[in-house]
């Protein structure tokens, strides 16, 4: 029996339809998360006296988000290893300067505004010359994840940023400048994850993009790379992607994940000679 032209039509868009309600219900399926690795995998990357050190070196930190949890994860390991904390000195960027305490320690203040990184970059090259790149022996800016997706001019990014810190390199050589990989967030597992793929929606390949720009640019002691240790397992495995065990929601970090990305950092700014 034919069919007629209206009911094959008819068909086809049901079909259509269904497809993309499967599709639809597959994306919102979330893959169950890894358990939270358990805390001395964090602190175990990280010595007493190397948390000693770092403590004494004046460090100005902008940041977001993330940065919060880095900054959760440097009091961590201060208190699990018990060790005297850093000092910790939140300031408004807008604001007045903050007194640097002359026996080291953490200021820091939000940066910019997430998925602005230009912004950012600005407000960071503004903060140290209006003054405190005089105090500090250490600068770090941190990019979020949501500074570089798939729609971001990767290479015209790092150009901009490398082209600045050049400047406030050469500017303030007194200052050691640490240089930041970009936040990742965490990869859906199997047909999710195939079907993100095909949309185009897996922003962590343009993060890997940039990243791999830094590590070519700097050298590890000048690099916190933050991407390297969000993307290795405590097994060892390496991954593009945010590891789901040290993470709350996919992109901000867990109390172990916070640890072990404060430790890297706290580990750079103890080895350098900055002190």
């Amino acid at each position: 029996m034919k069919l007629g032209r209206g009911r094959v039509l008819g068909a086809a868009a049901l079909a259509a339809l269904g497809v993309i309600g499967f599709v639809g219900v597959l994306l919102t399926i979330e893959p169950r998360r890894t358990a939270m690795p358990a805390l001395d995998v964090a602190t175990s990357t990280i010595s007493t006296d190397e948390l000693t050190e770092a403590a004494r070196v004046k460090v100005f930190f902008g940041h977001v988000s993330v940065g919060e949890n880095i900054l959760s994860g440097v009091g961590t390991l201060y208190r699990e290893l018990g060790v005297p904390e850093a000092s910790m000195t939140e300031f408004d960027r807008d604001g007045a300067l903050p007194l640097v305490a002359p026996e080291g320690g953490i200021v820091h203040t939000i940066i910019g505004d997430n998925e602005d990184p230009l912004g950012k970059l600005k407000n960071f090259d503004t903060v140290l010359r209006a003054g405190l790149a005089d105090e500090i022996d250490v600068a770090v800016l941190k990019f979020c994840y949501v500074d570089i997706t798939r729609s971001t001019d990767v290479t015209s990014l790092f150009q901009q940023y490398r082209t600045t810190l050049a400047a406030l390199e050469r500017d303030f050589p007194e200052v050691t400048f640490v240089h930041s990989t970009a936040p990742l967030m965490v990869t859906p597992s199997g047909v999710k994850a195939t079907l993100k793929s095909w949309l185009g929606r897996d922003d962590n390949v343009a993060r890997e993009q940039y990243n791999t720009l830094m590590r070519q640019a700097y050298e590890p002691e000048r690099l916190f790379d933050i991407a390297a240790v969000e993307g290795t397992a405590p097994n060892g495995a390496r991954s593009i992607a945010l590891y789901d065990g040290y993470t709350t929601d996919g992109g901000h970090l867990n109390e172990t994940g916070s640890a072990l990305v404060a430790a890297e950092l706290l580990r750079l700014i103890a080895a350098g000679d900055v002190s």
